[in-house]
C-alpha cells in the first residue's frame, strides 16, 4: 500500500494506447491504402515476377525509373504478400500503421537514454506519440518504406546513443548512481548483443528502408559521437559502425552503382529544395494543423531556454541541422528532439506553476497542478492528432475513382496515355496520380512520382508544369500546354469537385469539364460520379 505510483508506466501505456487508435483509425475507415504507395506497390510486383532478385528498371508508368530505391521494405511487403492471404493491398493499408505503432516504443528506449529520466522520456513519448507529424506521412501506402526506415532510425539511434555514451562516462568519470545504472542494469531485450553489433545492424537497416531517413541516421549518428563520443573509445567505434554499415549495405548500393551510377542518387537527392522561401516555409503557418500544434512548439521553446542553461545543446543543434540539410523532410526528424524539449517544458511549467522548483520529476507529477497540465495538454494533443486523421480518411482513392480504373482497364485499350485532371497541384499527394498507372498499366503523362530519380535538376520544372496544367479552364489551355511539353495523349480524365469547393482549381475543373463537352475534339466515353473520361480525337 505504501509503494509508489510509477507514473512512466501509465504514461507510456497511454502514448501506446492512443498513438494506436490514431495510427489505425484512418486505415480502418478506408478500404484502400492512404495517398501514396502505387510506386511502390508496382515495385513489389516488379520484385516477384523477377524471383525476388532487384530488377534493373521498375515498370512503373513506362517511365524507365532505375529499380534503385532501398529494398527492404519491398522484400518485407513481397514476403508477407506471399505468406498472407488476400490482396497484396491489405499489406499496403495495415502494414505501415503496425510499423509506425511499434516505434513509439523504439521512441520511449531512445528518449529515456538521452534525458536520463524514464519519467520524462514517458512524457516525450506521449507528444511524440500524439504529434501528427509522426505519423501523417507514415501511416500512408508509401509507408511500407518510410515506417521501416524510421523504426531502424529510431533503434540506431538508441544504440548508438547507448555506445557513445558509454565512453563519455567512461571518459568524463562520472559516477553518479544514475549515470552508472546506464553501465550496470542487467540485460534487457537486445542486452546480451554489445550496441556496437546493434548500431551497426540497424543503421544497414535504415539505409536499407528509406533514403532520407538513411541521410538523417548519418546526421544523428555524428551528432552523437560529436558530443558523446570524442575519445579514442568513440573513435575506434564510429569508424566500426561507418565500416560495417558500408559492408552490410555494399551488396545493394554496389549493384545500383554497377547499373546506373552515381547520377541516379544525385537526382534523387535534389527533391528538396535548399533556398531561402523553403526554409523561411518552416517557421510559416500555413495550415490549421499549424496553429493547433503551437502549444506543443511553445513548450519546446521553454525546455530549449532550459538545455541552453544548462549548455546541453545536442537537441537543439539535432533539429536545426535536422531542418537545413533537409527542408523538406527534415520536420519530422526535428521533431524527436522537440518531443523530447516539450515533456522538459512540461515539467518546468510544472514547477513554476506549484512552485516546487528542484523537486524530481515524479513527485512533481503528483501534484494537482502538474496532473491538469498534462492532462490538459494531452487532450489537446489527442484533439489535434484527431484533425490530422479526418484529413487523412480523405486522401484515399474513393469508390468513383476505382470504378473509373475498372473501366480503363477493361475499355480503354492497352498503351493508352491519359491526362488527369484532379485539381491537385502537388502529384505526390495526389492519390489518383500515384495509383493510377500502378492499378491501369497505362502511362500518366501528369504523373510526378519516381521521376525524381531521372530529371535531376529537371525535376522542380517540370512540377511546376504539371502544377500549371492543374489550373487549364478549357481545351484550349490544355492544347498549349501539351504542344509546348511535347506530350501526346490519348484521354483527358476530369475529376468534378464537390459542389460546396469553390477554391480555384475547382472552378477550373468544372470549367474543364463544360469546355471538353462542347468541343468537337473530345468525345466523353466514361461518366461516374465525380470522374469524366474523354477521348481525344486526334
Amino acid at each position: 500500500m505504501n509503494r509508489k505510483l510509477d507514473l512512466p508506466a501509465p504514461l507510456l501505456f497511454t502514448a501506446l494506447l492512443f498513438g494506436a487508435i490514431l495510427r489505425f483509425y484512418p486505415v480502418l475507415s478506408n478500404g484502400f491504402p492512404l495517398n501514396d504507395g502505387g510506386m511502390f506497390y508496382t515495385m513489389v510486383h516488379d520484385l516477384m515476377s523477377n524471383g525476388y532478385a532487384l530488377p534493373q528498371f521498375t515498370t512503373y508508368n513506362h517511365a524507365e525509373i532505375p529499380f534503385a530505391y532501398p529494398p527492404f521494405g519491398f522484400y518485407g511487403t513481397a514476403l508477407l504478400s506471399a505468406l498472407l492471404p488476400g490482396s497484396d493491398l491489405t499489406i499496403f493499408l495495415y502494414l505501415p500503421a503496425f510499423v509506425n505503432t511499434i516505434s513509439i516504443l523504439v521512441f520511449y528506449l531512445f528518449a529515456k537514454e538521452t534525458l536520463n529520466s524514464r519519467t520524462t522520456a514517458s512524457l516525450a513519448t506521449v507528444v511524440y506519440a500524439l504529434a501528427p507529424r509522426s505519423f501523417l506521412w507514415q501511416v500512408m501506402g508509401g509507408g511500407v518504406t518510410r515506417s521501416f526506415g524510421m523504426l531502424f532510425l529510431l533503434l540506431m539511434l538508441w544504440q548508438a546513443k547507448k555506445l557513445f555514451r558509454a565512453s563519455h562516462l567512461t571518459q568524463q568519470g562520472k559516477t553518479s548512481r544514475e549515470d552508472l545504472s546506464h553501465l550496470t542494469e542487467r540485460p534487457k531485450p537486445f542486452g546480451a548483443t554489445h550496441p556496437l553489433v546493434l548500431t551497426v545492424l540497424f543503421g544497414a537497416g535504415t539505409v536499407l528502408s528509406h533514403p532520407q531517413t538513411a541521410l538523417h541516421a548519418a546526421l544523428g549518428g555524428a551528432l552523437i559521437f560529436l558530443f558523446y563520443g570524442l575519445n579514442k573509445r568513440g573513435f575506434i567505434s564510429a569508424f566500426f559502425v561507418g565500416l560495417g554499415v558500408v559492408l552490410l549495405t555494399s551488396p545493394w548500393w554496389g549493384l545500383v552503382f554497377s547499373r546506373h551510377g552515381l547520377q541516379t542518387f544525385i537526382s534523387a537527392g535534389q527533391t528538396s529544395q535548399r533556398t531561402l522561401r523553403s526554409y523561411l516555409s518552416i517557421i510559416q503557418f500555413d495550415g490549421l494543423g499549424d496553429y493547433l500544434y503551437l502549444p506543443a512548439t511553445l513548450l519546446a521553446f521553454i525546455g530549449i531556454y532550459i538545455f541552453f542553461k544548462q549548455r546541453n545543446y545536442f537537441l537543439v543543434s539535432w533539429a536545426v541541422l535536422a531542418y537545413l540539410i533537409d527542408p523538406r523532410g527534415g520536420s519530422g526528424i526535428a521533431l524527436l528532439s522537440m518531443s523530447m524539449l516539450a515533456a522538459v517544458g512540461i515539467l518546468k511549467l510544472s514547477a513554476w506553476i506549484s512552485r516546487s522548483e528542484g523537486e524530481q520529476a515524479e513527485v512533481l507529477l503528483m501534484r494537482r497542478g502538474s496532473q491538469a497540465l498534462v492532462f490538459g495538454a494531452m487532450f489537446w494533443f489527442v484533439l489535434v492528432a484527431a484533425v490530422t486523421d479526418f484529413q487523412l480518411i480523405n486522401t484515399s482513392l474513393k469508390e468513383g475513382e476505382l470504378k473509373m480504373v475498372e473501366w480503363v482497364n477493361s475499355d480503354a485499350g492497352e498503351g493508352k496515355t491519359f491526362l488527369l485532371a484532379t485539381g491537385r497541384e502537388f502529384s505526390m499527394s495526389d492519390p489518383l496520380q500515384e495509383w493510377f498507372p500502378a492499378l491501369t498499366g497505362q502511362y500518366s503523362a501528369t504523373t510526378l512520382q519516381g521521376l525524381e530519380w531521372t530529371l535531376a535538376e529537371g525535376f522542380f520544372p517540370w512540377y511546376e508544369q504539371l502544377a500549371e496544367f492543374q489550373h487549364c479552364a478549357n481545351v484550349n489551355c490544355v492544347s498549349e500546354w501539351t504542344n509546348r511539353n511535347g506530350v501526346d495523349y490519348d484521354y483527358l480524365v476530369v475529376m468534378i469537385p464537390d459542389e460546396d469547393d469553390r477554391n480555384e482549381l475547382s472552378l477550373s475543373l468544372r470549367s474543364l469539364a463544360g469546355s471538353a463537352c462542347s468541343s468537337g475534339e473530345y468525345l466523353l466515353v466514361y461518366e461516374s460520379g465525380r470522374a469524366l473520361v474523354f477521348e481525344y480525337k486526334k
